[in-house]
């Protein structure tokens, strides 16, 4: 065991909130560091108080002002290291807002702007690419409204 070595995990929650076939797709900001300005990304953050869905739904309020009820159906995961050494466990989820219009959203400094993205708006710098794979998989659904 003398060549065991502690891995450091951070555990990362994304949702992928629809309304109206379309996903609220977020622009992230020079506060997020890690050279991310400027790309797309779902809401989420990190898992940390041993309740995934209160802390999933408390950052999904700090960065758009949306106030999610009931439970997200889960998505899918993965596991990625990333370049500062730290492998990164994440979680998607899938919300479905049964809002007539397009919700008005509130952003925190972590993100400049934000899209109601459909097919035809995926052509976006995304901050990784299961954030895209799992975005084009939704809207490529044919049961989207059953969600």
């Amino acid at each position: 065991m003398k060549d065991f070595k502690h891995k450091l995990m951070a555990v990362m929650q994304h949702v992928v909130i629809v309304n109206r076939k379309e996903v609220l797709l977020l622009r992230y900001s020079k506060y997020q560091g890690q050279d991310v300005e400027g790309l797309w990304g779902l809401p989420g953050g990190h898992y940390m108080s041993g309740d995934p869905t209160g802390d999933l739904k408390r950052e999904i309020e700090e960065e758009t002002g949306l106030r999610l009820g009931g439970s997200p159906r889960l998505l899918k995961n993965y596991v990625v290291m990333f370049p500062d050494g730290i492998e990164r466990y994440g979680v998607f989820y899938l919300y479905r807002l049964g809002s007539p219009g397009r919700p008005v959203i509130s952003l925190s400094s972590e993100h400049t702007e934000y899209l109601w993205a459909g097919r035809q708006d995926l052509e976006i710098p995304f901050i990784s690419p299961y954030h895209q794979l799992v975005v084009e998989e939704v809207l490529e659904s044919s049961n989207i409204m059953n969600f």
